[in-house]
């Protein structure tokens, strides 16, 4: 009898059984994040944490592919963790809806090993880097996605080798204060100038998701030290 696992064990042979041993915890359910947690658990992972603090907005749906109008209004973190038990009954999952500052109990994370980050927040995405790299969990981070068009400029590299990115450039900055190596941290990055200049930042499907997807496949190489 076929099952979901057939292509995927196709591809990554006998290190197919190591992803349901593995925690992945998705910070940020939004436009770069909303997809991952549906990539990872199609791909063999069955031991995550999600957490995002917002509700489904109208506004989302041009562009967060997890969502649609029956989901208005509801939290994303519930709403993920419905779509993903729609795709595999045998999980083991910790939803959150809670944001991440000076209270978040960050102890949740601690058997993690792997964090993907897709916060906004710059404040929020500090605290988060700095937990992960003090406790030794890997973690990548999305850096700015907005305002861009090309999906094909999406890369995964290291903080200190970005440019022309304002989120980036501060949180180089900001890290730099706190003591941490930007050489060590791997961030989506897009190679993309942004195309328009705007107090709302503009967005559409293509880049966020496409940050999305090279977050979860990073991740997996990653972890299955396919990395080259």
């Amino acid at each position: 009898m076929s099952t979901i696992d057939d292509r995927t064990k196709l591809l990554l042979s006998s290190n197919f059984d190591k992803l349901k041993d593995f925690k992945i915890a998705v910070i940020g359910l939004g436009g770069v994040g909303s997809i991952i947690p549906l990539v990872l658990v199609r791909s063999g992972f069955l031991n995550l944490i999600i957490d995002d603090f917002d509700t489904v907005d109208i506004t989302n749906l041009n562009r967060q592919l997890a969502y649609d109008l029956n989901d208005l209004g509801k939290p994303k973190s519930l709403v993920i963790r419905d779509k993903i038990f729609n795709i595999r009954k045998n999980l083991n999952v910790l939803t959150l809806n809670e944001k991440i500052d000076d209270n978040f109990n960050f102890d949740l994370l601690n058997d993690c090993d792997y964090i993907i980050d897709c916060i906004d927040d710059i404040e929020a995405k500090i605290l988060l880097i700095k937990y992960a790299i003090s406790n030794n969990i890997k973690i990548v981070s999305s850096l700015g996605m907005g305002n861009r068009l090309d999906s094909t400029k999406v890369v995964i590299t290291k903080l200190n080798k970005t440019t022309s990115d304002p989120l980036a450039k501060k949180l180089r900055y900001l890290l730099k204060k706190e003591n941490i190596d930007i050489s060590k941290l791997y961030v989506s990055f897009s190679l993309e100038t942004p195309i328009i200049k705007s107090n709302i930042i503009s967005s559409m499907a293509f880049v966020p998701n496409a940050s999305g997807l090279a977050m979860a496949s990073f991740a997996i190489m990653d972890l299955l030290n396919l990395k080259e």
